[in-house]
């Protein structure tokens, strides 16, 4: 779980999926107080500075599934559909998630999609 107070530094987290499948994981977020932030991105790239191959946005693709009142918890779900990555070349990318609330940008996440060979199709 993420708390506001610590966004001193994101999260370094490496991820793996087959390529033309959905990646999905959900995240939390205490100390808002329901409110949601202005905005969630998670964006991939093929190196630092390129422009995104895909990104998902907290109207598209990413989505607040649940709020606890009493812990003041809001959990969200991030769901990378199949076809942004079924045409892409096996490789490592780069991601990076991050919001915006108020003045301020946090990066919550960060790191390198590798993208594998399946076997079933």
């Amino acid at each position: 779980m993420v708390n506001k107070q610590d966004y001193l530094n994101a999260i370094n987290q490496n991820i793996e999926m087959v390529r033309g499948d959905t990646l999905a994981f959900n995240f939390q977020l205490q100390g808002l107080s329901g409110v949601d932030p202005d905005t969630i991105i998670f964006s991939c790239a093929e190196n630092y500075g390129d422009t995104p191959i895909f990104t998902a946005y907290l109207t598209n693709g990413i989505a607040k599934v649940d709020y606890d009142v009493v812990k003041d918890v809001a959990t969200y779900s991030v769901r990378i559909a199949p076809q942004n990555t079924a045409n892409l070349d096996v490789n490592r990318y780069y991601y990076d998630m991050q919001i915006t609330i108020n003045d301020d940008v946090i990066t919550l996440m960060r790191g390198r999609l590798a993208l594998l060979n399946e076997v079933t199709r």
